[in-house]
């Protein structure tokens, strides 16, 4: 059972939505996330196996229900589960990779994940990045990291521009930044009246309208 004592990232922020649910923005607390460090060729048909997902090609993520695998580099990989699922995934990996030169970390509580969608998602994320995320350049399934403002950050499109209420990134971002990209993406959003959000830590800064 998990522990109630638990305190997401973003624990004291709400969801919010801009005017005529142009985009809404929620934190997906708790996600289970293992970094496998590995030779694909090597780790590949064990992990298949194990997890229920192939490796994803580069740039891209392989999904099933709750559980993802997102490309990070070429011997990186992030495997997302449903909370509290990555504890016996990694042992499951750490017993099937046995002998194989691999690392598996749980990274769960490091970083938190941002679920921004909508109609307007894109354009907000495209006023915070130098990543093309124009529709024909970065569709449903791919993956890259980039600096969104000066937060590092994962980006993830998990459902595509035509999907109802669509369409749906996921943000995984370290957790002391977490509150800092939060306000940012609020204030990218504002124009669509999304609601603005004071950073605990008083950052200010200017987007371009």
């Amino acid at each position: 059972m998990s522990d109630t004592r638990r305190r997401s990232a973003l624990a004291h922020r709400s969801a919010i939505e801009a005017m005529d649910a142009a985009a809404r923005l929620v934190e997906a607390p708790f996600l289970g996330k293992l970094v496998l460090r590995g030779d694909p060729d090597a780790v590949g048909k064990a992990v298949t196996d194990t997890v229920g997902v192939s490796l994803p090609e580069a740039c891209r993520a392989t999904r099933q229900g709750e559980t993802a695998i997102l490309w990070i580099g070429p011997d990186e990989f992030w495997i997302v589960t449903a909370m509290d699922a990555q504890v016996a995934l990694a042992d499951g990996l750490e017993t099937a990779l046995a002998g194989v030169h691999r690392q598996v970390t749980d990274v769960s509580s490091y970083y938190t994940t941002i679920e921004l969608a909508g109609p307007r998602a894109r354009d907000m994320l495209m006023k915070l990045t130098t990543l093309d995320l124009h529709p024909s350049a970065f569709t449903t399934g791919q993956v890259a990291g980039s600096l969104f403002g000066r937060a590092q950050a994962t980006l993830w499109q998990v459902d595509a521009d035509e999907t109802e209420g669509g369409p749906v990134f996921r943000l995984f971002v370290r957790r002391s930044m977490a509150d800092y990209l939060w306000c940012l993406l609020a204030e990218a959003g504002f124009e669509w009246g999304m609601p603005k959000q004071a950073p605990l830590s008083g950052e200010t800064w200017r987007l371009e309208r």
